[in-house]
């Protein structure tokens, strides 16, 4: 079902100038989108309509659907037609052989690690107040799925923070990156749920959080390292298991 923003009345389009314009588009977009507007599987207005509402040209606004894509938010399909994402679907693992994909994973978890680091620096400089209250939520949630021993509910937060942050750097090129190795979030909670019961997973997103609020870039960066410098055992371990464990069927 499309739906044209022109005759929603819950969700006003906000015009905008060329400064940053691909990722205030980006904004734009998923404000659509969180506006309860468009669920999974519904088809956003096309790249005309969108220009037109936006005041933006139909160029940019195809790059701030590919950065909307990179996050996961939005899927391309045949014929130029874009939907938005069933969000459930980020949280699987690659489709690569198990061997494979364990022997990728240290390396992985490295580029990740410095991606995220410079999202946390950058989401820290340009976050809006909203992006902010969004954390602040996905954190509250994944806190309270862990507390209840729930690990689905648990892992999709815990992704969403991280996709979160991301979100707020507004780097098209770190989005695409992260698109790359986003599945190996979700990788360690499947093999290994009983780390998402850390009570140090706890207190290092929320530091990161405090830092990104307080538009404090280094301290956010610094936290981002330090959350994947205690990861590195769990992605020791996942790895070393695996191995032994033989491929799983």
């Amino acid at each position: 079902m499309s739906i044209d923003p022109n005759v929603e009345q819950s969700y006003v389009p906000v015009p905008i100038n060329r400064e940053s314009v691909i990722s205030k588009a980006a904004d734009e977009i998923r404000r659509l989108i969180g506006a309860g507007n468009l669920k999974p599987g519904d088809a956003l207005p096309v790249e005309l309509k969108l220009s037109k509402s936006l005041g933006i040209s139909r160029g940019s606004v195809r790059e701030a659907l590919r950065v909307l894509d990179g996050l996961g938010l939005v899927e391309k399909q045949p014929g130029r037609r874009v939907i938005v994402a069933d969000r459930s679907r980020l949280y699987t693992s690659p489709p690569i052989g198990e061997a494979a994909f364990l022997k990728a994973l240290p390396v992985v978890y490295k580029v990740r690690g410095l991606v995220e680091e410079r999202c946390a620096e950058l989401a820290a400089l340009h976050r809006t107040e909203e992006e902010v209250a969004e954390l602040e939520n996905y954190l509250a949630l994944f806190q309270e799925a862990r507390k209840r021993g729930d690990p689905v509910a648990a892992a999709h937060n815990h992704q969403a923070f991280h996709s979160g942050i991301v979100a707020a750097a507004r780097n098209p090129v770190l989005t695409a990156l992260f698109q790359q190795v986003r599945f190996s979030i979700a990788a360690v909670a499947e093999r290994l749920p009983e780390s998402l019961r850390d009570s140090r997973q706890a207190s290092i997103h929320t530091a990161v959080l405090e830092a990104i609020r307080g538009r404090d870039a280094r301290r956010a960066r610094t936290a981002a390292r330090r959350h994947f410098r205690m990861i590195a055992p769990l992605i020791e371990f996942v790895t070393r298991s695996g191995e032994q464990e033989g491929p799983r069927i």
